[in-house]
């Protein structure tokens, strides 16, 4: 009995966190149903932030179980694949018509987010490299919908801005299911010693997501998005370079 009570105490926290992530999740559908993007693109940054700190917290207190790694994996095809599924259908086609265009790219983010979990879930009993990921993660790809949302919340109209946000869309769910390498940026430990030029970079994004929070959300979450194809694209130069020049090549990440 004192260990189930233990067992309980130990791992109440992370799954709360995950289960209020949820919570968001549904906020965040129900304001868009009520065409209310913004409250909906804020609901959606509440949850993936959530997302972030139950799996910080579980590992910081070794309370990560199989049962928090599928709970949160189900928050995440929730509150971040359908969530931003049906805001990118509501705010971004929802002028359009006929409204199969709008089905036709919302979709293609759901599903390319589900397989991108189905794929991490299936990969977990491998021993990985937890610096890094393969793939954008759902929720940053969520992030940056709901960043443009959150800077632009007005619905999308204009035949420019639709194919725009078509190609963004089919993008960030190419990005997803793709292979191209992702750098852990929540893989830090808090009791780490840091100098003081990380010190002056940390103020400063901080100070300006206190000053200028949409245009600094957009600028961090676009920068997430575009370092791994960017990274994946400068070792490919580099090695094709020192493949010329006859050098041994030296990966940077």
């Amino acid at each position: 009995m004192k260990e189930k009570t233990k067992f309980r105490k130990i791992y109440l926290l992370p799954n709360f966190l995950t289960i209020v992530n949820i919570f968001f999740g549904y906020l965040s559908l129900s304001a868009t149903f009520h065409g209310k993007f913004l409250r909906a693109a804020f609901w959606i940054l509440m949850a993936t932030v959530l997302d972030a700190f139950d799996g910080i917290i579980a590992r910081a207190t070794s309370t990560h179980s199989d049962f928090g790694i599928q709970l949160d994996s189900l928050a995440d095809a929730f509150s971040s694949a359908t969530a931003t599924s049906f805001l990118i259908y509501f705010w971004g086609f929802g002028q359009v018509h006929p409204s199969g265009i709008g089905v036709f790219f919302s979709f293609i983010f759901l599903i390319a987010g589900i397989l991108r979990l189905a794929r991490y879930n299936a990969f977990q009993k491998f021993k990985i490299d937890r610096r890094y990921y393969t793939g954008l993660t759902v929720p940053s790809a969520s992030l940056l919908i709901a960043a443009i949302v959150l800077k632009y919340p007005e619905p999308v109209k204009g035949t420019l801005h639709i194919f725009l946000l078509g190609i963004l869309i089919l993008g960030l769910s190419l990005c997803m299911v793709s292979t191209i390498k992702y750098r852990n940026f929540l893989g830090f430990n808090f009791r780490q010693i840091i100098d003081p030029k990380t010190s002056l970079i940390l103020a400063i994004i901080i100070s300006s997501l206190v000053i200028f929070p949409k245009i600094c959300l957009l600028v961090v979450f676009s920068f997430n998005v575009m370092s791994g194809p960017s990274t994946q694209a400068f070792n490919f130069l580099k090695k094709k370079i020192l493949k010329k020049s006859g050098q041994k090549e030296v990966k940077i990440t």
